[in-house]
């Protein structure tokens, strides 16, 4: 067997920059293939269910990154506004700032497979529940927590939506800047 050309580490995030500019369906195995250096031949070697294969690997990947790196500041016992603005940092970061699209958005239009479908919802499942618990423990009931959680998701998925569309990243600050009070009922400072 022929060594490999690019790593798979490599080749999920090459996977992952085509996915996010042109989303599932604007991903043509030509558009991969040239993103990645892979004949298609190899490209389907690699990944014998082809793009939804490569979608499903993606999703994992990118939920994989959120749950140790995006949300890690939730779980440390630093006071909740200071953990939550820890993971507005690390938003930030991964967001560029609000000029990169949101994988959730764009690989859930067309149809990506249920394995890229189920990759996509463990990943919001497990933004969801760690949104909530920090809402839990500042002192909202379950559901409340639970729709904290979801409108302050909703914020910052909205607004790299806008920012796509608009090219103005504006809401996508003021998102990261009212999370604490979104998610801690309290005002924002």
């Amino acid at each position: 067997m022929a060594p490999r050309s690019i790593s798979d580490t490599d080749l999920v995030d090459r996977l992952e920059t085509v996915f996010r500019d042109v989303g599932y369906d604007g991903a043509s195995l030509a558009t991969i293939a040239e993103a990645t250096g892979l004949q298609k031949s190899s490209l389907y070697n690699r990944f014998p269910g082809g793009k939804q294969q490569m979608a499903a690997e993606v999703a994992g990947s990118v939920g994989a990154q959120f749950a140790t790196d995006i949300l890690s500041p939730l779980t440390t016992d630093a006071p909740a506004a200071d953990r939550i603005d820890g993971v507005a940092a690390n938003l930030e970061t991964f967001y560029r700032g609000g000029e990169h699209p949101c994988l959730l958005n764009m690989l859930s239009v067309g149809d990506a497979g249920t394995a890229a479908r189920t990759n996509l919802r463990a990943g919001a499942d497990h933004w969801i529940s760690a949104f909530a618990d920090v809402a839990r423990a500042a002192g909202a009931t379950r559901d409340d927590a639970t729709a904290r959680a979801q409108d302050a998701i909703c914020a910052i998925e909205g607004a790299l939506v806008l920012a796509r569309v608009t090219g103005q990243t504006d809401a996508f600050h003021r998102a990261l800047t009212r999370l604490p009070a979104l998610l801690l009922g309290s005002s924002p400072s």
